[in-house]
């Protein structure tokens, strides 16, 4: 039986590209759409958690939230596994790591191409993996022109930014009213990551509690 990666593989990159830009498509199934999204959440996750566990963790809260799945914390590891696996290594930005993806994968049709002497296939392969690398760089400047910018001066106070200052007797006092647990329980999120928000919000002792999983 084909793993979900052998799967991917047998589809022409712009199919996967136009899937990744519209959220749908009428010729992956609707499984692999669901494998596709989970493997893009995951390394997107692992650019910022290296923990394995800790990032399919992260993994299992955001398929829940986004793709209502309860997928549970192993299966969510071999989501992290297959994506550190499938893309290139340091690639950081999901366009990115697809268009490098894309381009690796043009690079090996053009040796085939080579192989079999049709110079003409593999001069059609070079000019896409031009494009993909292309469009893979112009997506790296974008994430860094993002980057946030931090501003550390002594003469510098948060209020001058737009923060307001705030008292640390009433954030107690909200606190021992439950203030922070009633609000986080308003959310409109999953009940498994209002118990994580909780538990990193210190306002609730989770330590015992069981996330059950199927």
């Amino acid at each position: 039986m084909s793993s979900y990666i052998d799967k991917i593989n047998n589809y022409h990159p712009d199919v996967i590209a136009s899937f990744l830009k519209t959220g749908d498509s009428t010729v992956i199934p609707k499984e692999l759409q669901l494998f596709i999204a989970q493997i893009q959440f995951a390394v997107e996750i692992y650019k910022y958690e290296k923990n394995i566990t800790r990032a399919a963790e992260q993994l299992h809260v955001r398929v829940a939230a986004e793709q209502k799945i309860n997928l549970d914390v192993r299966t969510c590891k071999s989501r992290i596994y297959s994506a550190i696996n499938y893309f290139s290594v340091d690639n950081n930005v999901t366009i990115k790591v697809w268009e490098e993806n894309f381009a690796d994968r043009y690079a090996d049709l053009e040796k085939i191409a080579i192989a079999k002497g049709d110079y003409k296939t593999a001069k059609i392969c070079v000019d896409a993996q031009a494009e993909c690398r292309r469009r893979a760089s112009e997506a790296a400047e974008v994430d860094r022109d993002w980057a946030p910018v931090f501003i550390i001066s002594p003469e510098l106070a948060p209020e001058d930014l737009g923060f307001k200052r705030k008292n640390l007797k009433e954030i107690a006092r909200k606190y021992n009213e439950g203030f922070y647990l009633k609000f986080i329980d308003s959310l409109p999120i999953e009940n498994e990551e209002k118990i994580r928000l909780k538990h990193d919000a210190n306002v609730i002792d989770i330590e015992s509690t069981v996330i059950e999983s199927d």
